[in-house]
């Protein structure tokens, strides 16, 4: 059905390329990116290298002029897990797992040579859930995930600077602060504003916008009018192959934000800076951050770090990999008197530890170490393994999930040790548009847990997932 309905926008749409210069194909096809929007089709005005069925919509030109042409593509995800003992036995149970279905389709449209429109739509349902879809990240039935206009102010031969207005997403660095929150069905998006000026040696991004807040309905995902967020975001390749630097100023301010200490509102600044790259076989990716601010009367003084350093055994079989990752983030101190010590991790990526969206709590008041190994068995076929294991930061301070939310009170439990996850990931990369993953973790309980009111449980968790994407 989905093809045939693409044949007849290939039949009304003009598709000529004998005007064009002749692009070079290459070698292979670009892989698909989680910012769709970043993907370029230019060169399949050369009719030589349109291979693949889905190469006729993604160069659709708009008169004679090359750089006039629409894209049109897409997302099926279907994704099927389950838990025994959500939460850690708190809430609502599901024994028989429930299914999120993500269905995406957008039109990117460059009009002139300067001026670009892009729309997605997207449908996230979730089906078979005891208790209804999680707030905020499983169920969005229909809304407009990106729609903005680009604008090129500026365009030389190796500089440009680039004006996006309206609902866009962003991924900067490794996720850890800013991420479209794939795993999880819905993905954050923004209202605003945002400008990118790329030279050989930088590329700078500032934002100024307003979060989404997903709710379950049709155009049901207004700005969250209680959340503003803006910043910048630099990023500099270092001289040879000593790898790049990452500096950052990100502000957030929120009214009502609840923490253990109680609710206020929150204006919160967080400077950083990371180092990552790669060099003989060794990959490495450190960062630390610093957050001040003000909550309700009091001040903000939190901090974090992380590191994940890997080297990877190319000239053996399976071509294994191993590592570890290592990370602190601040805790409060228990003193309604003094600053707030609890870290905010923003708007981290939904896969935070482990494999699949287990997700059970995020990098907040909490020490981790995380060895992890992966291996190549196939060109297209990747198993990941990793132990991650938790501790609490400060004793006067609870467990957070990703979204910065209260999961269980610390003050009055006196142990730190949280507990530990060991996960497994299988990766299939069957085509270059359908993807087949499964995971599966298993959290035991630490003494924290155990001694929490109610007592935490052991939590088992499966998953598997097809993508296919066009």
């Amino acid at each position: 059905m989905l093809r045939v309905a693409c044949a007849g926008l290939l039949a009304v749409l003009p598709l000529s390329s004998a005007l064009f210069a002749q692009s070079v194909c290459p070698d292979t096809p670009p892989t698909y990116g989680l910012l769709r929007q970043d993907e370029d089709y230019r060169y399949l005005s050369n009719l030589r290298c349109r291979q693949d069925f889905w190469d006729y919509f993604k160069y659709v030109p708009l008169g004679s002029n090359e750089n006039r042409f629409i894209t049109v593509g897409g997302e099926v995800r279907e994704w099927y897990e389950g838990f025994r003992n959500a939460s850690w036995g708190l809430g609502t149970q599901d024994d028989n797992g429930y299914l999120l279905q993500r269905l995406t389709t957008y039109a990117d449209i460059h009009v002139a040579p300067r001026i670009r429109f892009f729309v997605q739509l997207t449908s996230d349902i979730e089906a078979g859930r005891n208790g209804g879809p999680r707030p905020v990240i499983d169920e969005s039935k229909l809304f407009l995930e990106e729609g903005f206009v680009d604008v090129v102010l500026s365009k030389a031969r190796k500089e440009s600077l680039l004006l996006r207005l309206g609902r866009q997403e962003f991924e900067f660095g490794s996720g850890r602060f800013v991420d479209v929150r794939e795993g999880p069905n819905v993905r954050q998006a923004f209202d605003g504003a945002s400008l990118e000026w790329k030279t050989p040696s930088w590329t700078l991004d500032g934002l100024a916008t307003k979060p989404v807040l997903n709710g379950t309905g049709i155009l049901d995902a207004p700005p969250n009018h209680g959340s503003t967020f803006w910043g910048i975001y630099a990023v500099h390749p270092l001289n040879g192959t000593w790898g790049n630097i990452d500096l950052y100023y990100l502000g957030l301010a929120r009214k009502n934000a609840p923490f253990e200490s109680g609710s206020q509102n929150e204006l919160r600044h967080t400077v950083g800076g990371r180092y990552w790259g790669g060099r003989n076989g060794w990959t490495y990716n450190s960062e630390a951050m610093f957050q001040w601010g003000t909550f309700g009367a009091n001040e903000i003084r939190a901090w974090a770090t992380a590191h994940d350093t890997a080297y990877s055994f190319r000239s053996i079989p399976s071509q294994p990999q191993v590592g570890v990752d290592a990370g602190v983030a601040s805790g409060d101190h228990g003193d309604s008197k003094s600053a707030l010590g609890t870290f905010n991790p923003l708007f981290p990526t939904g896969i935070y530890f482990g494999q699949g969206a287990l997700a059970l709590n995020g990098p907040t008041n909490l020490i981790e170490v995380g060895p992890h190994i992966s291996l190549q068995l196939a060109k297209s076929l990747t198993v990941v393994m990793d132990d991650h294991t938790f501790w609490r930061t400060s004793l006067q301070d609870g467990v957070y999930g990703l979204g910065i939310n209260l999961l269980i009170a610390g003050q009055g439990n006196s142990e730190r040790y949280i507990g530990n996850q060991p996960t497994v990931g299988v990766y299939w990369n069957a085509t270059r548009h359908l993807s087949v993953s499964t995971a599966y973790g298993h959290f035991f309980v630490g003494s924290f847990l155990a001694q929490a009111s109610p007592p935490g449980k052991d939590v088992n968790y499966a998953g598997v997932w097809t993508t296919y994407k066009f």
